[in-house]
C-alpha cells in the first residue's frame, strides 16, 4: 500500500489501485483503466475543508482540532488515511449488480467476486451525470448462483429467499437530516463507509435535510444460510438481521432522519452513485475499519413494518367475476383456487424486477399495477403471499380507483407490464417450485402449467380404420362434441376413406344419437375448412413477411440496374432485384414506379438518369420473367408492388443536406476517393498545381486561391450552392477542356458534359441538370441575348430548379448545380455591367502550351492517376482561413481583367460608340452636308442632337429604340441626365444641342464604369 496519499496530483489507475493495496494482472488493470478512464486521485481544490471535517481531541478544558488527511478517488472526496484501511480494501465482496435497474429480472443479475478496493473503484468511486437514477444498481450481498454466465460473467438471484449472506450495512436515508451530521458520527466510530447523495438529492432536499446513501463494509460476513435446507434458521438470522440493522441506524442517524425500512432486506438493491446533469452533490469515502456486530446493538424492528392495510378481505375475492386469463390463456383464477394459499407473491414480484418496497406485516408493499388510474399522486400497493392457513396470496390497493380489481386483474396488469427474458413466460414463472413449499403436511406440492390452459384439440390423418378405432380409443372421458368431431375432420381430411367411413359410423353410434351425429359432421367440416383458412392464411403471412425481408434485406440476384436483365430463379432473390432496381414512388399526386438511377450513366448526355413507369407498363415490362409459386406462375412485379415500401420520391441531397426517411437519395458520393500525400501541399500534385497555377489562372496568385475556394467548396460541400461559374476562354488546344475534366473527376458520377444550349436551358434540361453537382459546357456560345442571360443566372445562382421528366408534371425541386463554361468566343455568356456580373469568375488561358502534346500527354496521365487523388485529398482537407478567405466568399466571383473585357464586349455596339465619344471627348459629324468635328471643352460637351443620334444610331439596330435613345442611354450608364440648349447666332443658331457634363467625359468615363475596358 502506498504510503503518502495525501499528495497525490497526478496518479492515474494503476496509481489508485497501488495505493488501495490490490493485486492485479495486466488483463484486469486494462479493464479498469477503460472503465475508468479519466478519474483521479488529488488534494481537493479548496484550502480549507469545512469545520466539521476535522477531528476533535479534548485537553483538559480545550478542545483541540487536527486536520485529517484530504484526498480524491474519482469523484469522491477521501477523508483519512487509506493507507491504514489495507486488511479491510483486501477483504473478499461478492456483489451483484445490473445496467437495467429497477426492472431487472431476479435471475439476470450479474456475479462479481472482488476485494472491497475493486468493487469501490469498480461501482462506488464516480458519480455520474445521467437524466435519472434507473439503470446501474448494487446489492451487498451473496445471492446463489442461477447456473447461467454472459459474456464470462455468472448470474446471480437477488432474491431474499436467495441470499446466502451479507456483505455491506446499506441505507437509504431519505431526508429530516444531513450528510455532514451523519459523518462525524461514523468518523468517531473509526468505520470505514461510502456515502453519497441519491439522484434526487437536489430535487427533494432541502436546507438541513439531504437524501442519500450509506455503504458500510462488515468486518465479518453475516451469514444467513441456505433456507431451502433449513427455513426457520434462515428466518431467525434474517430476523436478527433486521433488528441489529435497525438497531445501528437509530445509533448513528440523528433524531428526525428518515430511515427507508427497505434497507433491512438483505437483497435490498441500491441504486449507484449519480446526479441530474448540473446538479450539486456530495460524495465521500471515509478511511476506517469495517462494521461489526458489537457496532449492531439489537432494535425494534416493528416500528419500521407497515401495518396491513384495512379491509384487505375485499381484495381477497379472487373468484368474483369474469374469468381471468394471462397472454398465453393461462386461467389465473383456477390457478388461485388450487395454489393460492401456498404461493409466496412477494418472492414472485421480486423475482420479476417488480417494485417491491419492504415488509409491511404479512406482505410487503409494492407499485400498484394501476398506479397510472390514481389521481391521488400515491402509488402504494400491498402485496401478501399464501400462509397456509386459509389467508391466499393477495394484491390488494385502497385507492377509489382499483376498488372493482382483485388479484387475478392486479396480476394481468402486472403481466401486460413486465418484459420476460427470452425463453420465459408469466405463467411457468407463477408455476415455479420457487415460489411454494416443497410439502405441506407431508404431501410434496407440484404446480402443473398445462392443468390450467385448455387442451387444444388437434386434427389428424385418419386415412384407416385402424386410424379410428385409435382416435376413438384415444378419446378423453369427458369428451364432448368437438372431440368426435375433431376426429370426423381427419376423416375428411385424409379423403373420406370408404373403410374409415364405415368405421367412424359403427364406433360413433355407441356415443351419438343420428342428430347429433349430423351435428359433429357438418361441425367437423367446418373445423377443417378452419384449418385450411388458418393454414392458408399462416402460410401467406410467412410468404408476405418473407417477401418483406426479402425487399428489406434480401440479396439481388443480378446486381445490374438494367430493367431487361434477369430477375432471380426464386421469388425472394427476383424482389430483392426489383428493389435494388425501382422504387413506388408518390410524385406530384400520382403513384409511379421510379427506375433507380444507373450512376454509370451520368456520364453520358444521351442517357436519361429517371425513367418512370406506370403501374400497367411495369407490369408487362416483367411479364417475361414470371416465377413459379407452388404450381402457378407469378409476375414478381406484382408481388413486388403489393408488398414494397412506398416511397415519398426521389430526391437529390448532396451532404450537407439530408434526406427525408422515405426519400431515395440519388446523391451517391464520388467514385473518385482521396490520396494522402507526404507533403499536405500542393507539392503533392505538382504537375495539375502548375497547370492550374501558370495555365489556369496566368500565374495570377489571387486568381488561384479563389479557384481553389471553389473547388474545394464543390468538394466539402456539395450539398451547398455556391451562386457562381467559370468562365474559361481562349484559343482552342490550351487546356480549357482538359480543366473540365478535372473538375469532372471531382464530381462524378453526379455531373453532366453539355454542348448544345437547348440541353442547358431547353425545357426539359432542368431533368438531367436536377442531379448533378456540376455541368461542363463545352464550346459555350450563348452570346449576347438578354432572354438567355436571365436564364443562365437563375441556373447559376437559383437554389431551385423546374424539372419537367416526359410524361410528368412539372415539378420544382432544389438545385445544387455548379458551371463551368469553356469558349473561344469573345461573349460565350452575356456580361450586363449591372451587378449580375458577380455570378462569373472570367479566366483566360496562359496559351504557352498550345500545340505541346507531351505536356498534355503528362496532365493528362495526372488527371487520371493517382495525382488527381491527391489533389482531391487536400480540397477534403482545404481550410479557406489559410488564404485569409471564408466559405461566404464563394458566393461572389472576384473581378478579373477578362471579366472587364467581355463586359465590354458584351455591350450593344450604339453603347459602346456613345461610350468611345465620351470618352475621347470629340466626334465628327455630318451637318448640312458637311462634315464637321465638336470637341468638349474643360466645362461641356455640346453636339447637334440630331446629327449625333443618327451617329450612334448608324452603329445599332434602327428598329431597336434603345439605340436611339441617347439621353436614356447616358442615364442608364452614368446615371446623369443630358440637358438640352439651343444654338446661338453663328452658334448653329436655331440648332437643338445635347450638353454632356464633364462627369461623363473622358477619364471619368472608366471610373464610372467599372466593367468597361
Amino acid at each position: 500500500m502506498a504510503k503518502n496519499v495525501t499528495a497525490a496530483p497526478d496518479l492515474d489507475i494503476a496509481d489508485m489501485i497501488a495505493m488501495a493495496g490490490l493485486e492485479l494482472s495486466a488483463g484486469e488493470l486494462a479493464e479498469h483503466a477503460e472503465w475508468h478512464h479519466g478519474w483521479e486521485m488529488d488534494t481537493p481544490k479548496r484550502e480549507e475543508p469545512p469545520l466539521w471535517l476535522y477531528d476533535h481531541t479534548s485537553d483538559g478544558n480545550v478542545i483541540r482540532l487536527s486536520r485529517p488527511p484530504l484526498t480524491r478517488l474519482g469523484d469522491a472526496t477521501v477523508i483519512g488515511d487509506l493507507s491504514e484501511c489495507d486488511a479491510l480494501l483486501n477483504m473478499p465482496v461478492i456483489v451483484g449488480t445490473t445496467d437495467t435497474a429497477p426492472t431487472t429480472f431476479g435471475s439476470n443479475w450479474e456475479r462479481h467476486e472482488k476485494t472491497w478496493g475493486e468493487a469501490i473503484l469498480s461501482f462506488l468511486a464516480r458519480h455520474p451525470e445521467q437524466p435519472n437514477k434507473g439503470g446501474n444498481a448494487i446489492f451487498f450481498a451473496e445471492g446463489q448462483k442461477v447456473g447461467k454466465r454472459r459474456n464470462g460473467v455468472e448470474f446471480c438471484y437477488k432474491l431474499e429467499k436467495k441470499i446466502l449472506n451479507v456483505r455491506a450495512v446499506a441505507a437509504d436515508i431519505d431526508g429530516g437530516c444531513t450528510v455532514e451530521q451523519v459523518i462525524p458520527r461514523l468518523r468517531e466510530l473509526g468505520l470505514f463507509a461510502v456515502i453519497y447523495t441519491t439522484h434526487s438529492h437536489s430535487t427533494k432536499g432541502g436546507l438541513g435535510s439531504d437524501r442519500f446513501r450509506i455503504i458500510l463494509p462488515l468486518a465479518e460476513v453475516f451469514e444467513l444460510g441456505d433456507r431451502e435446507a433449513d427455513p426457520a434458521g434462515w428466518d431467525a438470522r434474517k430476523a436478527e438481521w433486521q433488528s441489529r440493522y435497525f438497531g445501528f441506524l437509530e445509533m448513528l442517524i440523528p433524531e428526525g432522519g428518515e430511515i427507508d425500512s427497505r434497507g433491512s432486506l438483505p437483497s435490498q438493491m441500491m441504486h449507484a452513485p449519480a446526479r441530474p446533469t448540473g446538479a450539486d452533490f456530495k460524495h465521500y469515502i471515509l478511511a476506517g475499519r469495517g462494521v461489526t456486530l458489537d457496532d449492531m446493538s439489537a432494535g425494534d424492528v416493528s416500528k419500521y413494518m407497515r401495518r396491513s392495510p384495512s379491509g384487505i378481505k375485499a381484495g381477497g375475492g379472487a373468484g368474483r367475476g369474469e374469468p381471468a386469463y394471462l397472454s398465453d390463456g393461462f386461467d389465473l383464477l383456477a390457478w388461485a383456487g388450487d395454489h393460492g394459499e401456498y404461493f409466496d407473491l412477494p418472492a414472485f414480484l421480486e423475482m420479476i424486477g417488480w417494485d417491491v418496497r419492504g415488509d409491511a406485516g404479512r406482505g410487503a408493499d409494492i407499485l400498484c399495477p394501476n398506479a397510472g388510474a390514481h389521481t391521488s399522486g400515491e402509488d402504494m400497493a400491498w402485496a401478501a403471499p399464501g400462509d397456509g392457513g386459509g389467508e391466499t396470496a393477495i394484491v390488494y390497493c385502497h385507492h377509489y380507483h382499483c376498488s372493482g380489481l382483485y388479484t387475478c386483474d392486479f396480476l394481468r396488469l402486472i403481466e401486460e407490464l413486465t418484459i420476460m427474458p427470452d425463453g420465459e413466460t408469466f405463467s411457468a414463472l407463477l408455476c415455479s417450485p420457487l415460489f411454494y413449499p416443497s410439502e405441506v403436511d407431508g404431501e410434496a406440492i407440484t404446480v402443473n402449467r398445462a392443468d390450467y390452459i385448455d387442451e387444444e384439440i388437434e386434427i389428424g390423418w385418419i386415412k384407416t380404420s385402424v386410424a379410428v378405432k385409435r382416435a376413438f380409443k384415444a378419446l378423453p372421458a369427458n369428451a364432448g362434441a368437438d372431440h368426435f368431431a375433431a376426429i370426423y375432420a381427419g376423416i375428411v381430411k385424409a379423403g373420406e376413406r370408404g373403410d374409415a367411413v364405415a368405421k367412424w359410423g359403427e364406433l360413433v353410434r355407441v356415443h351419438l344419437d343420428a342428430n347429433a351425429r349430423k351435428r359433429v359432421e357438418k361441425l367437423g367440416r367446418e373445423f377443417l375448412e378452419a384449418e385450411r383458412a388458418e393454414f392458408t392464411a399462416e402460410k401467406t403471412a410467412e410468404r408476405q413477411e418473407g417477401y418483406a425481408e426479402a425487399l428489406d434485406s434480401g440479396e439481388p440476384a443480378n446486381v445490374s440496374l438494367d430493367p431487361a436483365e434477369p430477375l432471380g430463379d426464386n421469388m425472394e432473390t427476383a424482389l430483392a432485384t426489383l428493389s435494388h432496381r425501382f422504387a413506388p414512388c408518390d410524385l406530384g399526386g400520382q403513384f409511379r414506379i421510379v427506375r433507380k438511377p444507373d450512376l454509370n450513366a451520368f456520364n453520358s448526355e444521351f442517357d436519361s438518369t429517371i425513367s418512370v413507369y406506370r403501374k400497367e407498363d411495369f407490369l408487362n415490362l416483367h411479364l417475361d420473367r414470371q416465377i413459379m409459386e407452388g404450381e402457378k406462375l407469378i409476375n414478381p412485379a406484382k408481388v413486388f408492388l403489393e408488398t414494397a415500401k412506398r416511397k415519398s420520391g426521389l430526391v437529390f441531397a448532396p451532404p450537407p443536406m439530408v434526406p427525408g426517411e422515405n426519400d431515395f437519395n440519388m446523391y451517391q458520393g464520388r467514385k473518385l476517393t482521396g490520396l494522402a500525400g507526404e507533403f499536405g501541399d500542393e507539392r503533392d500534385f505538382p504537375v495539375l498545381f502548375d497547370f492550374m497555377q501558370r495555365i489556369v489562372c496566368d500565374g495570377d496568385q489571387d486568381k488561384l486561391d479563389w479557384l481553389l475556394l471553389w473547388m474545394a467548396h464543390l468538394v466539402q460541400r456539395p450539398g451547398e450552392k455556391p451562386g457562381t461559374a467559370i468562365i474559361a476562354v481562349g484559343e482552342g488546344g490550351i487546356g480549357k477542356g482538359r480543366f473540365g475534366a478535372l473538375l469532372s473527376r471531382l464530381a462524378a458520377p453526379h455531373f453532366k458534359q453539355l454542348e448544345n444550349e437547348k440541353h442547358v436551358i431547353g425545357q426539359f434540361a432542368g431533368e438531367h441538370m436536377s442531379k448533378c453537382v456540376l455541368v461542363v459546357v463545352n464550346e459555350a456560345v450563348f452570346g449576347a441575348a438578354p432572354k438567355v442571360s436571365s436564364s443562365l443566372k437563375a441556373l447559376i445562382d437559383s437554389t431551385s430548379i423546374q424539372v419537367e421528366a416526359k410524361g410528368m408534371n412539372l415539378t420544382t425541386v432544389p438545385s445544387f448545380t455548379r458551371f463551368y463554361f469553356d469558349s473561344n468566343e469573345a461573349v460565350p455568356v452575356l456580361i450586363e455591367n449591372n451587378g449580375s456580373e458577380r455570378r462569373y469568375f472570367v479566366l483566360r488561358f496562359n496559351s504557352e502550351e498550345q500545340g505541346n502534346t507531351k505536356n498534355f500527354e503528362k496532365l493528362t496521365e495526372a488527371i487520371e492517376g493517382d495525382e488527381m487523388r491527391r489533389l482531391l485529398a487536400y480540397l477534403e482537407r482545404y481550410d479557406p482561413a489559410l488564404a485569409g478567405l471564408s466559405w461566404a466568399n464563394v458566393r461572389t466571383a472576384p473581378e478579373t481583367p477578362e471579366r472587364k473585357v467581355m463586359g465590354w464586349n458584351s455591350r450593344r455596339p450604339a453603347e459602346r460608340r456613345l461610350i468611345n465619344v465620351l470618352r475621347d471627348r470629340e466626334v465628327t459629324l455630318r451637318v448640312a452636308g458637311y462634315d464637321e468635328t465638336f470637341v468638349a471643352s474643360d466645362k461641356e460637351f455640346r453636339v447637334p442632337r440630331a446629327a449625333f443620334r443618327a451617329y450612334i444610331e448608324a452603329a445599332g439596330n434602327k428598329h431597336n429604340a434603345e439605340d436611339s435613345d441617347v439621353v436614356g442611354m447616358v442615364l442608364r450608364l452614368f446615371g446623369v441626365e443630358v440637358t438640352e440648349k439651343r444654338g446661338k447666332v453663328g452658334d448653329h443658331s436655331d440648332t437643338r444641342l445635347w450638353v454632356f457634363p464633364p462627369e461623363v467625359l473622358g477619364e471619368n468615363v472608366d471610373k464610372v464604369l467599372l466593367g468597361a475596358a
